[in-house]
């Protein structure tokens, strides 16, 4: 029984680890299912991969981390967004291909979700969020 276990978690430990990575972030072959609305190109600061992280209070006893990761990439005449969000600190968590709006300096999808370049950076507002936070470049 025992060596049964211990094939079941080796088993398990593999099958996770094969799925980790298919996201768009590590493995640029998936193809995207949804296409951005497009008012006006993209700034070129909002292509590529940007994350940031950010607190809010969920209530008065606990603080609520939050992680935020996007990639924006153009296929041909079209521009597709990938999103991935985690909140109640990783236990609730969003991804997929977004077919939000982009207005040039400014994505726009659900639930207020802004990301926006103000100056040379890009930020990422939610509604709730009392200021925007500010997103890192990820290099691939």
């Amino acid at each position: 029984m025992k060596k049964l276990i211990v094939c079941l978690i080796f088993l398990l430990t593999f099958v996770g680890c094969s799925l980790k990575g298919r996201t768009p972030f590590d493995n640029p072959e998936l193809k995207p299912d949804a296409f951005c609305d497009v008012i006006q190109k993209p700034d070129p600061l909002l292509m590529g991969t940007r994350e940031g992280r950010f607190t809010r209070a969920a209530d008065i006893a606990e603080l609520d981390k939050n992680y935020i990761k996007y990639k924006l990439l153009q296929y041909d005449d079209k521009y597709a967004l990938y999103f991935y969000r985690t909140w109640h600190s990783g236990q609730k968590k969003a991804r997929g291909w977004k077919k939000w709006t982009i207005n040039g300096q400014e994505i726009a999808g659900k639930y207020g979700v802004r990301i926006f370049v103000q100056g040379s950076d890009v930020y990422f507002t939610i509604r709730g969020l009392k200021e925007p936070i500010k997103m890192s470049r990820v290099e691939n």
